[in-house]
């Protein structure tokens, strides 16, 4: 059994690499060979304007003889800020956040790793989206604007260049010297120039590729900054609003069930679907009703065209992850952190019982 660090899962992948394996999931997944449950959240109230959440949800990938579970652990505080509620992750285990994904061979049942989620969740969000970039963007497309300048915007840009030849990205973020030192930093990594804009329109106007990576749960864009031909993605579809995505002749979906089944104390023991289910949330974009639009793996498996013109405005919601992706990357992870001997191997006994359950 392999306990693989953050630090090794950084050299280990590539978002080359990650889009391919998640483009073969994506492939399973609409031949019906792969398999996700819905993310579920549990949540407890703290009493000083925090709730402590529980996160899960599993995935089974045959191909790669994988299943895994995603687990996070977290005290999360929902705050307003001029630019709309945003959501933050209180790093309160000893200065860290807890987020693991579990690796079990599907033909013996045995854990073969353990890996923290952060490395791997940056990754694999942005390789979703470089995806969709592949499959929908015009093949001509030269421009990107960006909305976030954190972790999530370093991997969408990373993915974006690897789908597309990008000539130049123009980046918005709320606080100035935030936004600088973002475009200085990923220029110099990606090779192109990344040109911080004072307003948030100065992102999206006349730009082929749009794409929202913040923090934020609200809208951070209007549906006239969006040109035609555009393609415009998300990290959370709260960021784009019901005007943004109805704006798009082509819109496509992680997923038809688009909200976690959430579990809150005081609130009974039904679910409650919706997206941060607290009085804090503010909801601007439609959490249900995602049935109608047509879901990422069906367009990589060629059941519906990405775009059919130049002129089309599409758009890709991220609207929640899966847990097939945590097995799809983890396996590969695993896979080469195996072959490079990297990694702390621990006796498989120890995650074993002799006992029946």
């Amino acid at each position: 059994m392999l306990i693989i660090s953050n630090d090794e899962v950084r050299k280990l992948l590539t978002m080359k690499d990650c889009m391919a394996v998640l483009e073969e999931a994506y492939l399973e997944r609409h031949y019906q060979r792969a398999l996700s449950r819905p993310r579920t959240d549990l949540y407890s109230p703290r009493g000083d304007d925090a709730y402590y959440v529980f996160k899960s949800m599993e995935g089974l990938l045959p191909i790669k003889h994988v299943a895994a579970l995603r687990i996070n652990s977290d005290v999360i505080k929902w705050r307003k800020t001029p630019e709309g509620v945003r959501k933050d992750k209180q790093p309160l285990a000893d200065g860290n956040w807890v987020g693991l994904i579990a690796l079990f061979d599907m033909r013996t049942g045995k854990m073969i790793a353990i890996l923290p989620d952060g490395v791997v969740q940056g990754f694999r969000v942005a390789a979703t989206g470089g995806l969709a970039i592949k499959y929908m963007a015009r093949a001509n497309a030269k421009t990107m604007g960006l909305y976030g300048a954190g972790w999530q915007a370093e991997t969408q840009v990373i993915a974006a260049c690897s789908a597309r030849a990008l000539e130049y990205i123009k980046v918005y973020s709320p606080t100035k010297a935030r936004r600088e030192a973002f475009a200085d930093r990923m220029s110099r990594i990606i090779g192109i120039p990344l040109v911080p804009v004072h307003k948030p329109e100065e992102a999206a106007q006349g730009l082929d590729i749009v794409a929202a990576t913040t923090n934020s749960i609200t809208q951070v864009m209007k549906p006239d900054w969006i040109g035609p031909g555009a393609h415009v993605s998300c990290v959370k579809h709260l960021e784009l609003g019901d005007d943004v995505i109805e704006k798009a002749d082509l819109v496509a979906v992680h997923s038809h069930i688009a909200v976690p089944e959430n579990y809150m104390i005081g609130q009974g023991e039904k679910p409650i679907y919706g997206q941060d289910p607290n009085e804090h949330g503010e909801h601007k974009a439609s959490e249900t009703g995602w049935e109608s639009e047509v879901e990422l793996h069906t367009i990589i498996g060629g059941g519906v065209k990405g775009r059919e013109n130049e002129k089309q405005i599409t758009c890709f919601v991220n609207n929640i992850g899966l847990g097939l992706q945590f097995a799809a990357v983890g396996a590969l992870v695993y896979s080469l952190a195996k072959e490079r001997g990297m990694g702390i191997d621990l006796p498989d006994g120890w995650f074993t019982e002799d006992v029946h359950p």
